[in-house]
């Protein structure tokens, strides 16, 4: 008797080795899956601050477009993020004609370049950010109109 349930017990214990090979790789993979999805948010929001960051400075009529750069590789330096292009629309400033005419700055990564290893389902693809302000040509001008005398 004690044999049978010797061989009892030593069946389950197969049966549960069994059961945990089947189930561990899908559970990994939701949490890796899960991991990859909460980083990407992440780095969407860093690139969506970074890129308001640069547009805000690069609608002022007194700054230049290497501020915006500057202000842009700070925001993403603080997060430790490489690997990104930025893109202004107009893409000179001296191209911004009017006031309150649309200023977009665009800042993308790709994937491949921040990935946990998923790279193989969504590889060549980039997140973009984008923030478009309008333009404050006047506003620049006025407050140096006004700042410079008594």
């Amino acid at each position: 008797m004690t044999t049978q349930s010797k061989s009892r017990r030593n069946w389950r214990t197969a049966v549960a080795a069994v059961e945990f090979a089947v189930v561990l790789p899908p559970v990994v993979l939701l949490i890796l899956g899960s991991l990859d999805v909460a980083r990407v948010f992440a780095i969407q929001h860093t690139l969506q601050e970074a890129s308001m960051n640069g547009c805000r400075i690069y609608t002022l009529g007194d700054m230049t477009q290497q501020q915006a750069i500057d202000a842009v590789d700070q925001s993403m330096a603080e997060k430790g993020l490489t690997g990104y292009t930025i893109t202004f629309d107009p893409p000179l400033k001296s191209d911004i004609e009017d006031d309150l005419e649309p200023v977009t700055v665009a800042v993308q990564m790709p994937y491949d370049s921040f990935g946990l290893g998923l790279q193989s389902i969504l590889g060549g693809s980039a997140i973009t950010a984008q923030s478009i302000l309008p333009a404050d040509l006047l506003g620049a001008a006025m407050a140096a109109g006004t700042s410079g005398g008594p």
